[in-house]
């Protein structure tokens, strides 16, 4: 406060404890990948990084694999157990990629949430360069998409002419983030720290009350 007799603010960090499981089991992930046309110069470090994040991941961990330009296609056949033979055939198909056509990434994200298994924690991992310019492209749609399902979305944008407003709304929306990536290692790292925000059951619903002092204006 600036002082004793003015309003000030504070930030609550709260941490849940035992009541929150580890996740022992595995957990799912859905790579979305951008194969538009704008990505012809970022495709290796996308495929790179990509490919050394499935090599990170333990055998009881599943992997799906989805691609988007102007429509969207699955390279696995469904969820796949990321053992050594998996992930090494992933590799050889992620390889072979190429780049073509518009960014229909209402598409990628709507095949991307097929196939959930209400019994594993999944997170949809999105790596574009944020174009949208096909398909639908009203935040509103995609909001109304995600809010079936339970599932956290991280949107990681390469270069900076991406629609970070909606990427920024629909990763938020569902307790993920979006972020900025450059390189391979910047992919690598961000997938892992996304895969650390599943390693414990989450807390839904929590409600926070103040007393003692008149709190407002409170933010996430």
């Amino acid at each position: 406060r600036p002082a004793e007799d003015k309003p000030g603010t504070f930030m609550m960090v709260l941490t849940p404890g035992l009541d929150l499981q580890p996740i022992t089991g595995g957990a799912d992930y859905a790579f979305v990948l951008d194969v538009s046309g704008s990505m012809q110069t970022k495709i290796h470090t996308l495929v790179s990084g990509v490919t050394q994040s499935l090599g990170q991941m333990n055998p009881n961990d599943r992997f799906r694999i989805v691609t988007f330009n102007d429509s969207a296609r699955e390279l696995t056949s469904g969820w796949t157990a990321a053992t050594p033979e998996n992930v090494a055939k992933a590799v050889e198909t992620l390889n072979a990629i190429r780049v073509n056509n518009g960014t229909n990434l209402y598409a990628g994200l709507q095949l991307g949430l097929k196939r959930l298994d209400a019994d594993r924690a999944t997170s949809l991992i999105i790596v574009t360069d944020g174009v949208t310019n096909t398909g639908v492209v009203d935040p509103r749609e995609f909001s109304k998409l995600l809010q079936q399902y339970d599932i956290r979305l991280f949107g990681f944008v390469m270069g900076n002419s991406g629609n970070w407003p909606l990427m920024d709304t629909i990763c938020a929306a569902t307790g993920g983030f979006a972020t900025g990536v450059s390189n391979d290692d910047d992919i690598i790292g961000q997938i892992l720290l996304a895969k650390s925000k599943i390693a414990v059951e989450c807390l839904h619903h929590a409600v926070l009350t103040f007393k003692g002092a008149h709190v407002y204006d409170t933010t996430d």
